[in-house]
């Protein structure tokens, strides 16, 4: 079987983990033990569960994404996410990241006609997997046993995806990163430059402007499309690129907390805590890694 033989070759090892493959668009990622309900960054892209289950929480909405179910990132998002795992039953995906110049050659194609360019719709969708998806995730997966095969196949085969995935449920979302100034189009640049220039100042009314959209409507589309105000997903965004920085980089507390514009380290402190239920701290120490995309 193909998840035999991508194991073999990726090495996945105890723990928890992600690893790169020979597709620069997909990474495998993996856990071999339970982890409770804790806050995320996924990219945009498409999230697999070839093995195990995921529940995420994004508000009052609560999705799962299993085997059965793929995931749908329209945008990037922060939510909380809780893995079901364990040793003898180990929980296995798969993520791919959305490539927009595929999106806009394939939209055409459909013959679907585009959402009202003021349409906003939630950036996170689960959406089931249908035969024709399973079928190319399958060869997607056994191409990616073979480096031969992942370079000569595999692009082919993630245009594929990328296509059934337009056409189903919430194909809707996808559909609208391609429409020329829209609101979906407009918050998704807005995003993309908060999460550049976290560190810098940043004033949602320059933000609204930016965009070229009153405050009052920019808030609106912004919290329909991510679940949370702009400066609810400011705040997160510095929190978790302090949480790398800590973590993964051993960075000191107050050096990581002045790089993603925090001015004062027992606030960010206090804010870390109560988004990660953990000191900065505790977390480095106990090496606390949920994995972000």
């Amino acid at each position: 079987m193909a998840l035999t033989r991508l194991k073999e070759k990726y090495g996945f090892q105890p723990g928890a983990g992600y690893v790169k493959t020979n597709l620069d668009a997909v990474r495998f990622f993996w856990s071999t033990e339970p982890v409770e309900r804790a806050p995320l960054i996924y990219n945009a892209g498409l999230v697999l569960i070839l093995q195990g289950q995921k529940v995420g929480y994004l508000g009052d909405r609560i999705f799962h994404y299993d085997t059965d179910h793929y995931l749908v990132l329209s945008v990037p998002l922060p939510f909380d996410c809780a893995t079901f795992a364990s040793p003898e039953d180990p929980m296995l995906g798969l993520f791919i990241d959305i490539n927009r110049i595929d999106l806009h050659e394939l939209v055409p194609l459909l013959e679907i006609e585009p959402p009202s360019k003021t349409a906003t719709s939630l950036g996170l969708s689960p959406a089931p997997l249908d035969a024709e998806m399973k079928d190319a995730i399958r060869r997607l997966l056994d191409a990616l046993c073979s480096d031969a095969a992942s370079k000569a196949l595999g692009p082919g085969i993630l245009r594929e995806i990328a296509f059934h995935c337009l056409q189903g449920p919430h194909g809707s979302a996808l559909r609208a990163l391609t429409q020329i100034d829209s609101h979906f189009e407009r918050i998704a640049k807005t995003i993309a430059d908060i999460r550049q220039n976290y560190a810098t100042p940043l004033r949602v009314e320059d933000l609204a402007r930016e965009a070229g959209m009153s405050e009052p409507v920019f808030h609106r589309a912004f919290k329909a499309i991510t679940g949370a105000s702009p400066h609810r997903y400011l705040k997160t965004t510095r929190l978790h690129r302090a949480k790398g920085l800590i973590l993964a980089d051993n960075l000191p507390v107050a050096e990581a907390a002045r790089l993603v514009g925090y001015e004062n380290a027992a606030h960010f402190s206090r804010e870390f805590k109560k988004h990660f239920k953990v000191s900065p701290k505790d977390a480095q120490s106990a090496g606390y890694r949920p994995i972000d995309f």
